[in-house]
């Protein structure tokens, strides 16, 4: 094991015997950032959420489109469709490497020349405001999702079907509200729950009908506060409590959350895992450091937000698995990769390295929107053999000249893409919804930052003269322009005013859903507070320390996601599953 300082936040962090075997395996030197930093680094390079109306600069289109990258971006943009025609070539941007520069400022000057896609999406249908997303339809505002149906306001769900307003759920059917389910139908406002239906605000809750208000339930119906009712009782509560009514749900909602606060939390959601540390693994073995993968992991560490099958790979995600191997440093670098490093969405190649946007290559460097082409540097052809001659020659050049920051970074080979050199502002990508920074302490890194332009919305209707009930409400809302709860607050990102549109109008009336008061921003921002971070603890079984328990006080120690200075009781898995099974 070596100890290393990173030269980022300065904090000491490890690599052991096993990660030298893996940098050898793949031909990369040790890292020399610690593994939160190269995370951010990695979520800088990434907007999911942001979206921006600009000109389309394909030749002959000077239309509007909606673009992920903002009006004032020096990229060419072009749209979807012209960008996938053959009316245009990517080699044709091919350039020399020069050897009197260093790699990073020359492969930005490429990547600011060559043409990028202007949403990031593929075999959507009527989806256009949906962006990182695969096989959608009739979708709205869906975010790094796959394969949904009907579904609105949501950011990373899969499977699903006329779900509104969710985060991280997979084969949800009618959901609203709701964070970490799966498997369920007629959901509401609930959290890490599974298999459940026709349910309100529940906790940590699987095979659940008919209940309101629950944590920790198994196979339970007409339940109301972990309590057991008739289901004539259940019935007579509904009656007496409109659901649709706002006042009625916030009082649901707070004795709920003192329910929560009570609960058992299982130190981890690691399910059918072996030697696995981090949170949200399923069917995976020898993971370390690992948040949000869906399955089939093995031998990966420092990875979040994976699809099925990624094997020896390291500090991958957003976005990874899908049968890959032998991945490094990426972002969606998943799809059937093998030994891809320093890349920003990589699918269905192999050997490419510090690539933006390639799909069907092999033995690719420093490329930019390539598509079924080999051998290629700085999007330059090359035959196999100039390739294999000029390539070592580069990485030599990388280690002798390379990149220093102004903050005195140092970016040799090994490295990912630099923060300040990545094409989206800081405060619209990922890194802001799960690593926030300041404007001030972006501009002491030269990180881009983008002031929100300030909308001449005039709103036309406060929220809290909202009608409170649903079926009150007619289709005039339409009309009018909402603002936001937050809108007084300066809150980050706040659009400060916001529309109903019919679509979501009709899913409200449909499932007896109060009108929302604050904007879809703000809305995504308050789920994401319901998460874990993506950081771990070294902590003790709470048993018998928080009014629980079996017997005695357990000594078991664990790697948690649950910070020492939260409220929750948190149980190691033995205890969990006697307490709750």
């Amino acid at each position: 094991m070596e100890t290393k300082i990173c030269q980022n936040c300065k904090q000491n962090f490890s690599i052991e015997s096993e990660d030298f075997s893996f940098y050898e395996k793949i031909k990369v030197p040790a890292p020399t950032f610690c593994p939160d930093c190269r995370m951010q680094r990695r979520l800088a390079w990434r907007n999911e959420r942001g979206l921006f109306k600009r000109k389309c600069d394909a030749p002959g289109h000077d239309e509007m489109i909606i673009s992920i990258y903002p009006p004032e971006s020096d990229l060419v943009v072009y749209d979807n469709d012209y960008w996938n025609s053959d009316s245009w070539d990517s080699i044709d941007y091919g350039i020399d490497y020069n050897f009197s520069k260093s790699f990073f400022p020359q492969f930005k000057k490429l990547l600011f020349n060559v043409p990028v896609i202007s949403l990031f999406d593929s075999k959507s249908v009527n989806s256009s405001y949906c962006n990182i997303t695969i096989e959608h339809k009739n979708c709205y505002l869906v975010s790094a999702g796959w394969n949904n149906e009907d579904s609105l306001y949501s950011n990373r769900i899969s499977y699903c079907k006329d779900t509104c307003d969710s985060y991280i759920c997979h084969k949800v059917e009618y959901g609203y509200e709701n964070v970490y389910c799966k498997e369920s139908n007629r959901l509401f406002y609930s959290l890490n729950c599974e298999s459940c239906a026709d349910s309100y605000f529940l906790y940590d809750c699987r095979g659940c009908l008919n209940c309101i208000g629950c944590t920790n339930l198994r196979n339970k119906s007409y339940c109301i506060f972990n309590k057991q009712y008739t289901k004539e009782e259940y019935e007579d509560f509904i009656k007496e409590n409109n659901l649709g009514d706002r006042n009625v749900l916030n009082k649901i909602k707070i004795e709920f959350l003192e329910l929560y606060t009570k609960a058992i939390h299982r130190f981890a959601h690691l399910i059918k895992t072996v030697n696995v540390i981090g949170d949200n693994v399923e069917n995976s073995h020898n993971c370390y450091y690992c948040f949000d993968l869906a399955g089939d992991a093995e031998n990966v560490k420092y990875s979040n937000w994976g699809t099925y099958g990624l094997r020896d790979s390291y500090d991958t995600g957003p976005g990874t698995g899908g049968k890959s191997e032998l991945t490094y440093e990426g972002i969606s670098i998943g799809v059937q990769n093998s030994r891809c490093a320093f890349g920003v969405i990589i699918w269905n190649s192999n050997d490419v390295f510090y690539s933006f946007w390639l799909e069907n290559c092999s033995n690719c460097f420093g490329c930019v929107s390539l598509k079924n082409k080999q051998y290629c540097i700085f999007n330059k052809q090359y035959t196999k053999e100039e390739y294999n001659e000029l390539l070592p020659k580069i990485i030599k050049h990388m280690n002798d000249m390379p990149y220093v920051d102004k903050k005195g970074r140092v970016y040799k080979y090994g490295e990912f893409f630099p923060i300040e050199m990545s094409p989206y502002p800081y405060n619209v990508t990922a890194g802001q919804d799960y690593i926030p920074i300041t404007k001030k302490y972006a501009d002491e890194n030269n990180y881009l930052w983008k002031d929100l332009v300030e909308k001449n919305y005039i709103p036309t209707i406060n929220y809290n003269k909202l009608d409170d009930v649903i079926k009150n409400v007619n289709d005039s809302i339409l009309n009018e322009i909402i603002s936001c709860a937050n809108i007084d607050n300066n809150i980050e990102g706040c659009t400060k005013a916001f529309r109903i549109i019919q679509k979501e109008f009709d899913f409200y009336k449909r499932f007896n859903i109060p009108l929302p008061q604050y904007c879809p921003n703000c809305r995504h921002n308050k789920r994401l507070k319901l998460r874990n971070p993506m950081k771990l603890w070294h902590r003790q079984c709470m048993c018998n320390k928080g009014g629980h328990g079996h017997g005695g006080e357990c000594d078991v120690e664990f790697d948690t996601s649950y910070s020492p200075d939260r409220p929750e009781v948190v149980y190691c898995e033995k205890c969990y599953q006697k307490e709750i099974y």
